[in-house]
């Protein structure tokens, strides 16, 4: 995947690599030592949105080993996610 400023994600789309509508980006959360990338939460588009974990918030969990691209979408490989 390339590399984008976190800041940049913000309301971004998420597509799943399957082509179905995940949610947009809601937050990251990032390692404070290193600065990589941990997780990106999610504001799903549905309720019926599933394979991933979702926080307190209802967000959904998306580790960053999981995403796989980005241009107009951030896309997520859910076969990654274990």
């Amino acid at each position: 995947m390339t590399t984008v400023l976190a800041s940049t994600l913000s309301e971004t789309p998420v597509m799943g690599a399957d082509g179905t509508e995940i949610g947009t980006v809601h937050n990251v959360t990032m390692n404070v030592e290193t600065g990589a990338l941990r997780h990106v939460l999610v504001t799903p588009t549905a309720d019926t949105v599933r394979g991933f974990d979702r926080n307190d918030d209802g967000k959904i969990v998306v580790p960053a080993h999981c995403l796989s691209d980005i241009d107009d979408y951030l896309i997520v490989d859910r076969t990654k996610r274990d």
